[in-house]
């Protein structure tokens, strides 16, 4: 029952930069990106994080690992190797938080991704979708296992 208080936010987005960038410098990006959201969401009183993640993969071998499991801690970071440099770097963000609508969580994601790419100079190819706006509707529609698609009596949306 506990469980289900607590509400998850999973995104992935590239950042890249205009050259290259030490990996110890991609550890850093991270640390700052996922510290940047810790702050926006310890901004309201009834937050309570249950686990939030980062990866960022810089090649098929070389990633960077963040953890945080509350505010009062530091974030953990694994590097696999300091050696090496990278342009782009793809962030997976998985966060598990309770006392924070969905909407607020990907408001305060987006607000911590600007503030990382203004600071360090980063492009990314995030873009947030607004609900209704078929021109920003990253994925389009899937028909359904069910009736795949067919229309239902009266042009009635699908119940299955």
């Amino acid at each position: 029952m506990y469980q289900n208080t607590f509400e998850t936010l999973a995104v992935e987005t590239t950042l890249t930069s205009r050259q290259a960038i030490h990996n110890e410098k991609w550890q850093e990006i991270g640390k700052f990106f996922l510290q940047s959201y810790i702050e926006q969401i310890g901004k309201m009183e009834t937050v309570v994080i249950g686990h939030i993640k980062g990866l960022i993969e810089l090649s098929d071998e070389n990633f960077i690992k963040l953890s945080c499991t509350s505010q009062n801690q530091p974030i953990n970071s694994e590097i696999v190797s300091a050696d090496g440099s990278s342009q782009a770097g793809r962030l997976t963000f998985n966060g598990i938080v309770s006392g924070i609508s969905k909407d607020k969580s990907i408001q305060y994601f987006h607000m911590a991704l600007e503030r990382t790419c203004s600071v360090f100079e980063l492009l990314t190819d995030y873009r947030e979708t607004v609900h209704g706006d078929s021109k920003s509707d990253v994925k389009e529609a899937e028909a359904c296992p069910v009736c795949h698609g067919h229309h239902h009596h009266h042009d009635e949306t699908c119940g299955h």
